[in-house]
């Protein structure tokens, strides 16, 4: 049985895809390896690259972005791996990781997901682990109190900003853009629920394997760096419409309907800070006035997150 299993999907991210998959090749010494890469319909050459200068890579050409859960459905089929990894394209492997990764999920039987410490471009710590979401703390988030009080354990508790990122410890979540599951695990529970696009897929993993009796664990010895918002970043309209919806999503699928006006309420008030922010700093106001309006219109009209998905880059 291979080792790792790198799972990778890619949306018109072609340099920032080779880098990362030239930090596996670089840091995989030692261990057996197998990488996947799903592109979503690129149209910057990610895929032809791949297949020119990674020739070791089994690359997945889907036609369309079906999102991140959707493009790692197939990678999941095609996984021989003890550790299933899914990187996003926007990460670098650093030195020591697979090794600290491979002695901590053979140390702890226990632990069924795992997430490495994450890096900043110039090497400041980024957080990566978040505690899981409730209306009350999406309710300081709307408000913007996190920012305000960015080390409250009751006001930034969401982002546990009360947590340096230096330790190892049992999370309830980690982030999904370095995110290690046990093999087993995906006999035990299954791969991503593919209603969510994107975003808040990783959170509802999470949830269900802490359901299941298996752990989350954040292991500050494997190092990656990431650079953030590889893809988000181009559509930001799309990804602002897309986070509201994913979050609607979840909260309708653990809570039930009795959340949607608390939603409505949050997101409405998401909005409005974020559009004072905006017209304040002179920040594309407009931009993100027609990003928080739409998102709060899909989630009271109740769009589920792959609504519209076919004209959503447009929308950016």
């Amino acid at each position: 049985m291979t080792d790792f299993t790198f799972a990778i999907v890619n949306w018109n991210t072609r340099d920032l895809l080779a880098r990362c998959l030239r930090s596996i090749e670089r840091e995989s010494a030692g261990f057996t390896v197998q990488v996947l890469v799903a592109d979503n319909g690129s149209s910057d050459g990610s895929a032809d690259m791949v297949a020119r200068d990674f020739p070791g890579v089994t690359l997945v050409r889907h036609a369309r972005n079906l999102g991140f859960a959707g493009g790692h459905e197939a990678l999941f089929g095609k996984s021989d791996g003890r550790y299933h990894v899914l990187v996003n394209s926007d990460i670098e492997l650093l030195p020591g990781c697979l090794t600290a990764l491979d002695r901590r999920m053979r140390e702890d039987e226990g632990i069924g997901v795992l997430g490495p410490q994450l890096l900043e471009p110039g090497g400041a710590i980024q957080p990566g682990c978040r505690r899981f979401p409730t209306l009350t703390s999406q309710w300081f988030e709307s408000l913007g109190l996190g920012r305000l009080f960015p080390h409250s354990p009751r006001f930034n508790g969401y982002r546990m900003g009360d947590f340096d990122h230096r330790s190892a410890r049992d999370v309830d979540q980690v982030m999904g853009s370095f995110f290690l599951i046990r093999r087993e695990l995906l006999a035990e529970i299954g791969i991503l629920d593919t209603r969510f696009f994107m975003y808040y897929e990783e959170v509802d993993y999470c949830l269900r394997v802490r359901r299941a009796g298996y752990r989350v664990f954040f292991e500050p010895d494997a190092r990656v760096r990431h650079l953030g918002g590889g893809t988000s970043s181009m559509v930001r309209v799309a990804t602002i419409r897309r986070k509201m919806r994913s979050m609607h999503d979840y909260f309708q699928k653990h809570r039930g309907p009795g959340v949607y006006l608390p939603l409505v309420a949050i997101c409405a008030t998401d909005g409005a800070s974020h559009c004072a922010a905006a017209l304040l700093t002179g920040r594309q106001p407009l931009q993100t006035m027609r990003a928080y309006w739409l998102g709060l219109w899909d989630v009271v009209t109740r769009r589920p997150s792959l609504y519209g998905e076919a004209g959503a880059e447009a929308d950016a």
